[in-house]
């Protein structure tokens, strides 16, 4: 958006996408309605196949040694329940803030 024209479509474009997610989070009939024309109309004639079947698996062994590798260091990540309550709490992120932290700018 290096232009106000385009910063003014963005805004635009983006109030035509907020608005049409609170209608359909809003309005019930709408939300059958598009799950009606999705199911009956635009994938009607279509079948879903997927790539990847029942009996295949994974292969895990191609990353072995990297993942050996770098094991040890990524364990401090792990999420530890019995210590923290979310692993938000456990990377020290507090989140949603809904006040300005102390210091820039919003102290009363």
């Amino acid at each position: 958006m290096a232009t106000p024209i385009a910063h003014k479509g963005v805004v635009a474009g983006a109030k035509v996408v907020a608005m049409t997610t609170l209608d359909l989070l809003t309005d019930a009939k709408l939300r059958q309605a598009a799950r009606d024309y999705f199911t009956n109309v635009q994938t009607k004639t279509q079948k879903y196949l997927p790539m990847i079947g029942p009996a295949d698996k994974p292969a895990i062994e191609i990353n072995a040694d990297i993942m050996a590798r770098y094991k040890p260091e990524l364990s401090k990540y792990y999420y530890d329940p019995v210590r923290y309550p979310t692993y938000l709490d456990q990377l020290g992120i507090q989140f949603p803030m809904l006040e300005k932290p102390a210091g820039t700018g919003g102290e009363k």
